[in-house]
C-alpha cells in the first residue's frame, strides 16, 4: 500500500488537477461535483441542469498505483466528445481500465473504472470534461 503521506500528496495533486478538495471516506479518496449546463430553447428562455461528477480514488497493493473510478452525467450530444477526448490524450489508457455506459433519466451515465496511478487518471478525465465546456 501507498504510504499515507503519499496518499495525500496523491490526492492533493488529483483535487488540483479535478479543481475540487478531495476528501478521505474510511480508505478511498473522493470528490463530488457539479457542473451546470444551460441551453437556450429559444431567444428569451434559458433552461439550466445541475449534473454530478464523482471521482474515487483507493491505494492498490502495487506501488503507486491506485484503484480510480469515475461517474459522468452527459446530455447525449456530449456523449461522443467526452469519449472522444481520453483516446487523443498522450497518456495511454492502461490494460485494465473498463466503461461502462447506461441511459438514466434520459441522460447517459459513464462509469469509468482503471488501475493506474491517479494522476494521470484525473489528467484525462480533466480533459475530457473540458471539451464539454
Amino acid at each position: 500500500m501507498m504510504k499515507t503521506d503519499s496518499l495525500s500528496l496523491a490526492a492533493e495533486k488529483v483535487g488540483e488537477i479535478l479543481g475540487a478538495e478531495m476528501e478521505l471516506h474510511e480508505g478511498f479518496w473522493q470528490v463530488i461535483k457539479k457542473r451546470t449546463i444551460k441551453a437556450h430553447t429559444s431567444f428569451d428562455m434559458c433552461v439550466s441542469w445541475s449534473l454530478e461528477l464523482s471521482v474515487s480514488f483507493k491505494p492498490s497493493t502495487h506501488n503507486q498505483l491506485a484503484i480510480n473510478k469515475a461517474e459522468v452525467f452527459l446530455l447525449p450530444e456530449e456523449l461522443a466528445s467526452f469519449t472522444g477526448a481520453p483516446i487523443q490524450h498522450p497518456i495511454h489508457f492502461p490494460s485494465s481500465f473498463s466503461q461502462r455506459l447506461s441511459t438514466e433519466r434520459g441522460m447517459h451515465c459513464i462509469r469509468l473504472a482503471s488501475k493506474e496511478p491517479p494522476e494521470d487518471f484525473a489528467k484525462r478525465l480533466t480533459e475530457a470534461l473540458c471539451v464539454l465546456s
